[in-house]
């Protein structure tokens, strides 16, 4: 048999999908439906299982017998756990319209699957489908007034939160997003590649998120587990209410970036200043945050620009063949920065 490593991506999907048909008899759906997604770091498919249908109400949030599967990239079976346990208290505990996990036959919120045509174990995990649609390039205010609240509900519920023992997730806070805690890379040589006009720039306001970010400390009226990728594309809306999927990077961090990443798509164009109140008047109903917060949200917004910035000078260092398709993007975030800075 071909080593999986020399298989074309047909090749890999062909074998993932042996593997998926394994996990889905350890959820008791041997006869479900099979469609493929997404293979991007994780391998997404859809289940279908007519006929299917949970025990609990629902209000109109999922689409009875469907379902996503997760073939996971990363194989840290505690921290896909975690991700797991939060959604798990944020759907039966909030009540909030997340995607909901769903237990193996066994009880577990995964299984880890081994075949003999893929090397290692892989992890897999199977959740409710949101019924919603996307509506990334017709956003307007009354969406983000919807995903407002819900953010609000989310990080309220999160303030309040007690994650039980073993729980691991990211730590979203300067070390990891500024301060080069996550890079192969030391920061100084990625400054170093950048273009000389974002270094500066990019220093600077490193060093004012530091002092900002510490000034907030990490107690839950400023800090605790956010969804931390919530852009327009990871947001489903339906009959007004905002749905959030997609909660794999979901960590502990501050409630300002959780909103700024929310927002940063508008940062200081045209649609700002409605986008941005939009969502302030929909968070506010629901949870108060001090002004002293709100009055950093820009500088969030350009943190998020910051640490973008950071990402693709490391992935420029790595994989300069890719070039080309990393350069536009670290240059659009680092002139984002320099928007902020000229504020």
């Amino acid at each position: 048999m071909k080593p999986y490593s020399e298989l074309s991506r047909r090749g890999r999907l062909h074998r993932t999908r042996e593997l998926a048909r394994a996990a889905l008899e350890g959820y008791g759906m041997d006869a479900a439906s099979l469609k493929f997604l997404q293979y991007f770091g994780n391998i997404i498919y859809r289940v279908d299982v007519p006929g299917y249908y949970h025990r609990r109400q629902d209000d109109g949030v999922f689409i009875p017998g469907r379902y996503i599967l997760r073939i996971h990239g990363m194989g840290d079976a505690d921290a896909i756990r975690s991700e797991m346990t939060w959604l798990a208290a944020l759907n039966q505990e909030a009540d909030l319209p997340v995607p909901a996990p769903v237990p193996a036959a066994n009880g577990s919120l995964l299984v880890t699957i081994h075949t003999e045509s893929i090397p290692n174990c892989r992890v897999v995990t199977l959740m409710r489908w949101l019924d919603g649609r996307r509506y990334q390039a017709g956003l307007r205010p009354k969406h983000l007034q919807a995903l407002g609240e819900v953010l609000a509900r989310m990080h309220a519920f999160s303030a309040g939160w007690q994650p039980p023992d073993g729980f691991s997730r990211p730590q979203w806070d300067w070390d990891s997003m500024l301060g080069g805690s996550l890079f192969s890379r030391q920061v100084d040589e990625l400054v170093d590649g950048m273009p000389v006009k974002f270094r500066e720039p990019f220093l600077g306001l490193s060093r004012e998120a530091k002092t900002v970010m510490d000034s907030l400390g990490k107690g839950p009226d400023a800090f605790g587990m956010i969804h931390a990728d919530l852009y327009p594309e990871n947001v489903l809306f339906k009959a007004g209410r905002a749905l959030p999927i997609d909660f794999e990077d979901s960590g502990f961090g501050f409630w300002m970036w959780d909103i700024a990443v929310a927002l940063c798509q508008w940062a200081w164009g045209s649609e700002w200043e409605r986008m941005r109140d939009a969502l302030h008047e929909g968070y506010s109903q629901i949870r108060i945050l001090s002004e002293y917060q709100w009055s950093k949200l820009d500088l969030f917004v350009a943190i998020q620009f910051a640490t973008m910035l950071l990402w693709f000078s490391e992935f420029l260092i790595s994989d300069p063949k890719r070039a080309g398709e990393y350069e536009p993007l670290r240059n659009f975030n680092g002139d984002k920065l320099l928007d902020y800075m000229s504020q």
